[in-house]
């Protein structure tokens, strides 16, 4: 019975992170950029003090960062950490985003440990930071 559950909400996840973004399954990601973290670590610090809804869990606190052109797409434990992978639809202007993020809760706070931003071209296979060509 427990293995059938597990297997029924993988069904269930795998069809909302597929409609969501289909790479991040299993994103292959050679490079990545390092983003700013201390200011916003500011900000949700002064949150949590002010007891604000987006700053009590991984998932909205992740959706605050990476901003509304980004969409959650998988949030995973990892040695401790809450790890969120928030991602970019490809346009015209602009190659898939993939936003990482890793976060841990210290005495009874959030705090981020790291922002990664990564990107895949037009055509391309994994998300790393090399150039696009004009037509992404």
């Amino acid at each position: 019975m427990g293995f059938t559950n597990a297997i029924r909400s993988l069904i269930i996840l795998s069809i909302f992170i597929c409609g969501a973004a289909t790479a991040i399954e299993q994103p292959i990601v050679v490079s990545f950029a390092d983003q700013p973290i201390l200011k916003f670590n500011q900000k949700l610090e002064l949150a949590q003090q002010q007891k604000r809804s987006w700053s009590k869990q991984p998932e909205s606190i992740s959706a605050h960062y990476a901003g509304s052109n980004f969409q959650l797409a998988k949030v995973k434990q990892y040695q401790g950490k809450v790890v969120t992978y928030n991602v970019s639809g490809a346009s015209a202007e602009h190659p898939k985003m993939l936003l990482i993020l890793s976060m841990e809760k210290q005495k009874n706070r959030w705090k981020l440990d790291a922002a990664r931003l990564t990107w895949q071209c037009k055509n391309g296979l994994h998300f790393g930071t090399d150039r696009c060509s004009n037509n992404h």
